[in-house]
């Protein structure tokens, strides 16, 4: 991983793909820019390297985990809206599950970054135009991200 993970997004499968590398990702309020002017909207997190680990590390911590600092942007974002991000708490940590596109009825697209704790920030665009790239290298993670399984799911 000399160089680290470099994608882009143009479309709605292209997404889902960085969705994927970035789930379990995470970072601080403080950590969020969006400049109107510009019409960029910008984030750091710490990325788990999913892609190194075939198997889940072990319950005694024997397996290393790693993270990585991965910066994120969108361009073309008209507005941005929040739902359960506290913006005055700039070290509040939040951990990033999915990233989701869907049309609007005026002709723009919203781009859902949901976090855990039913925090979600909503980008309008109006195409998809993303990238996200790792800067620096791997450090070693305490845990494998783990989430609670709703019982009950598989009836």
């Amino acid at each position: 991983m000399a160089n680290g993970l470099r994608l882009k997004a143009q479309d709605k499968e292209d997404l889902t793909i960085i969705s994927a590398y970035l789930q379990d990702a995470v970072t601080v309020v403080a950590d969020f820019n969006y400049s109107p002017k510009s019409r960029i909207f910008a984030m750091m997190l710490n990325r788990y390297l999913w892609e190194e680990n075939k198997i889940a590390a072990t319950e005694d911590g024997s397996k290393t985990c790693h993270r990585i600092r991965t910066g994120c942007h969108f361009e073309d974002i008209l507005s941005v809206t929040s739902q359960n991000i506290p913006q005055e708490d700039k070290k509040h940590v939040l951990e990033l599950l999915a990233i989701e596109s869907l049309p609007l009825e005026n002709g723009n697209i919203a781009i859902d970054l949901i976090f855990a704790g039913d925090a979600v920030i909503r980008l309008e665009a109006e195409v998809i135009e993303a990238q996200m790239k790792d800067i620096g290298t791997p450090y070693p993670a305490t845990c494998h991200p783990k989430h609670k399984v709703i019982e009950g799911l598989s009836e």
